[in-house]
């Protein structure tokens, strides 16, 4: 059994990363994939633009009918801050028996080494980095690091919360359906709450 951890701010998930584990899946690369919401990063300089449990819930919705997902609230309900080696150390322990990756994408491929305890990260898991074209590894994942360079999707959490707050809602193609209609409900990302797709 092979296991990925997949994890991310999600704020909010999109498409892109409905792919990702759809590419996982496709190419053999997992058996099953534990997507992770953060609760708080120590790595992003900003904060969620949504509260934790939002985007966990917002998570659910995306992947929601996708058997081989198992989402891991571990990081919403932890206080303090996210560790990546912290949640992976106890989901190696409650499956002892898979062989693990590490998800990540071409930005943190290139930090590999800014993150806590990076050489025990890479003792529990192999790192999958997937990439839009060239990617940049950080020498700690020379030689040790799987790199997917031809995924291309044109979703971006940036730009989704960019025209979510001026007013315009995403197509299916950006942004799933039923975190659509979440976000268009409460009113989330400054999106108008009740208010129609542009």
């Amino acid at each position: 059994m092979i296991r990925a951890f997949f994890g991310g701010s999600f704020d909010p998930i999109h498409a892109g990363h409905v792919a990702i584990v759809e590419l996982l899946f496709a190419r053999g690369l997992a058996d099953r994939v534990h997507v992770v919401p953060a609760g708080h990063s120590p790595l992003k300089r900003r904060a969620a633009a949504a509260p934790a449990l939002v985007r966990l819930q917002l998570v659910e919705l995306a992947l929601a009918g996708v058997p081989q997902v198992e989402i891991c609230a571990d990081e919403v309900c932890r206080e303090g801050r996210s560790y990546t080696v912290d949640t992976l150390t106890d989901l190696v322990a409650r499956h002892p028996d898979a062989r693990w990756r590490l998800v990540i994408g071409a930005d943190q491929a290139a930090t590999f080494a800014h993150w806590h305890q990076p050489q025990r990260l890479l003792a529990l898991a192999e790192p999958v980095v997937v990439a839009r074209g060239r990617v940049t590894l950080d020498p700690l994942l020379d030689d040790r690091a799987l790199v997917i360079a031809d995924f291309a999707h044109p979703a971006s959490a940036t730009g989704i919360r960019r025209a979510l707050a001026a007013g315009r809602m995403p197509g299916p193609e950006l942004l799933p359906p039923a975190v659509a209609v979440r976000i268009r409900t409460d009113g989330l990302y400054g999106f108008p709450a009740g208010a129609a797709p542009a």
